[in-house]
């Protein structure tokens, strides 16, 4: 399949609502299945909560779309956050505890914290990153930079100061590194323990680190 694509003809356009179900679809295969926060945690699939999150952007105008001959085989899903962000998922983390989705936030809370995007910037906004997926038959292709460039030129369209991303993956924080992206914050996977010391999430190797990135829009 992948011979079949012309990468000439793959367009990108902005998601929207309409867009959810088959986005949804695609980023079941092409990105959970793969995601170290999920597959690093009890149960294998994402929960309900977590996807409707990821929806929850498309209302914003902040994700994106690679096309080709009416499908799918790329995803940007990207959308605001604000300087109470970390304090934000902090009171999420700790509503939803118990819960799979619950325990990522838990993470993620912690790194945004860490990583103090809005001072260390002077900003009072944020585009972030939640999620890139694309087609495993055409990984390699470059695809996912330009669903990453994509989405910063939507940044600074709607007029955000900065990009961030929390790459999860390896593979995530080389591409971005490769984008021009700076590297703000590291955090191991083995640092996030309960109150007994076992490590929560633990996603398959390579993956040993959540990086946080910033590009300045």
């Amino acid at each position: 399949m992948s011979a079949a694509v012309d990468m000439d003809e793959i367009k990108i356009s902005v998601a929207t609502v309409d867009d959810s179900e088959r986005l949804l679809k695609f980023l079941h295969v092409h990105y959970y299945r793969e995601e170290p926060l999920t597959v690093g945690c009890e149960p294998p699939e994402p929960d309900a909560a977590d996807e409707n999150f990821l929806l929850s952007n498309l209302p914003h105008g902040t994700c994106v779309m690679a096309m080709h001959e009416g499908r799918i085989i790329g995803a940007g899903v990207a959308g605001p956050k604000m300087p109470d962000e970390a304090d934000h998922l902090f009171e999420e983390a700790e509503r939803l505890a118990g819960s799979k989705w619950g325990c990522i936030l838990g993470l993620l809370a912690i790194v945004e914290r860490d990583a103090n995007v809005f001072q260390r910037y002077n900003v009072n906004k944020a585009l972030h990153v939640h999620a890139i997926g694309v087609d495993s038959s055409l990984r390699g292709r470059r695809i996912g930079e330009r669903i990453v460039t994509a989405l910063a030129a939507r940044g600074r369209e709607l007029g955000y100061p900065v990009f961030t991303s929390d790459c999860t993956s390896v593979y995530s924080a080389r591409m971005m590194k490769r984008l021009g992206f700076e590297l703000l914050n590291r955090m191991p996977y083995t640092d996030y323990v309960d109150a007994a010391g076992k490590q929560l999430i633990k996603p398959p190797a390579p993956h040993e680190f959540v990086e946080t990135y910033v590009l300045r829009l």
